[in-house]
């Protein structure tokens, strides 16, 4: 049980992770749906179709749904947080002289 904490506690993965997950989704609940089908036919049992989609169901879970190592392979590198002066105060041309508006200063006056 200890070699699955890592998995379940760190879940993210990165955006081609999540496409990939995406994808085996699809691909995998739609072969047990397809692999169901064929099995319920051949037995000739509902139930038998609906039990062995479920399991398939599950199979996906157990392969999508927790962060495995091959969904983070590709992480961002985000740029550093940059630190912007305090927000001014300023005139709107559209309101009346005695309201004020929040505009953060965005200026480059940092990257001299």
């Amino acid at each position: 049980m200890e070699l699955l904490k890592p998995l379940f506690e760190s879940g993210r993965i990165d955006f081609q992770g999540q496409d990939l997950a995406g994808s085996l989704a699809t691909a995998l609940l739609a072969l047990s749906a397809t692999v169901s089908l064929g099995v319920g036919f051949l037995q000739k049992t509902l139930s038998m179709t609906f039990y062995v989609y479920a399991i398939g169901v599950l199979l996906t879970y157990l392969v999508v749904l927790p962060a495995w190592p091959f969904f983070k392979r590709n992480q961002v590198n985000w740029l550093p947080r940059r630190t912007i002066g305090a927000p001014a105060l300023v005139d709107s041309p559209n309101q009346p002289l005695s309201r004020k508006t929040l505009v953060e200063d965005v200026s480059d006056d940092n990257d001299e």
